[in-house]
């Protein structure tokens, strides 16, 4: 796991929005309501807001001008043409507020966070938008259009809410999944299949997971080819590794 609960949205440096941008932001309702309400706003050099979404206080900070708030570590990247460290960028975090902040893994917490966040992307010159649990560094585009095909009744966005990676022996692992389960995801390669076509049951085995909550004992179900796919957690509980039928 990268960090706490919490995305932060990057920006060229230099160009971080203030309290007052965000309050004129707020003041225009979205096409569906209002996006959120500023339920507490400190002397503006202070650099950060409280904002009520859906009964949940979220704490927006590194608001200019303000210190930035810190700059998380790429270590995915979904959908930028550029690698993420090659610019000049300052973050600001949104994060779940003290009230709440030990349920940020909660769904209800985190879909009133992404949807929040998505919201504040599509009308800020955001240059990438960070899942500060994963270290997933997003485009704008790509983070609203996978988090609002969520929001809408999408699959879990596995690449974005968690990463991805090849393993040694042409499988895949999950990275961030232990957010929300507190286990991470090992699923075997067959010899005929792609990569895309792994991540593709890797993306619909998280989705259950983050659906059901961790593993406890070994499941079988069927992919969507048909094969036996056979999920079991390790010893610990801490991995759950997925093999398939011949």
């Amino acid at each position: 796991m990268q960090g706490k609960a919490g995305i932060s949205l990057l920006f060229a440096a230099g160009s971080r929005p203030t309290a007052s941008d965000i309050a004129a932001l707020l003041e225009v309702p979205a096409a569906g309501g209002q996006m959120a309400r500023i339920s507490h706003r400190p002397a503006d050099d202070h650099g950060w807001l409280e904002l009520l979404a859906s009964g949940l206080t979220f704490d927006l900070r590194g608001l200019a001008p303000g210190a930035a708030a810190h700059l998380p570590i790429a270590s995915h990247a979904y959908g930028l043409s550029e690698d993420p460290g090659s610019a000049e960028l300052e973050a600001i975090a949104l994060l779940p507020g003290p009230h709440i902040a030990s349920g940020g893994a909660l769904m209800p917490v985190v879909r009133t966070l992404t949807r929040l966040a998505a919201g504040l992307a599509m009308e800020l010159p955001v240059t990438a938008v960070c899942w500060n649990p994963a270290g997933a560094w997003m485009d704008p585009k790509y983070f609203t259009r996978l988090m609002f095909s969520w929001l809408s009744g999408g699959p879990f966005p596995a690449l974005g809410l968690t990463a991805l990676l090849p393993d040694k022996d042409g499988g895949v692992q999950s990275a961030g999944l232990d957010f929300f389960i507190g286990q991470e995801l090992h699923i075997d390669q067959r010899g005929s299949e792609t990569g895309p076509d792994t991540l593709k049951i890797a993306g619909r085995i998280i989705d259950r997971l983050v659906s059901h909550g961790p593993l406890q004992k070994a499941e079988t179900f069927t992919g969507a080819n048909g094969e036996l796919l056979l999920a079991e957690p390790s010893a610990d509980g801490r991995r759950v590794r997925v093999t398939r039928s011949a």
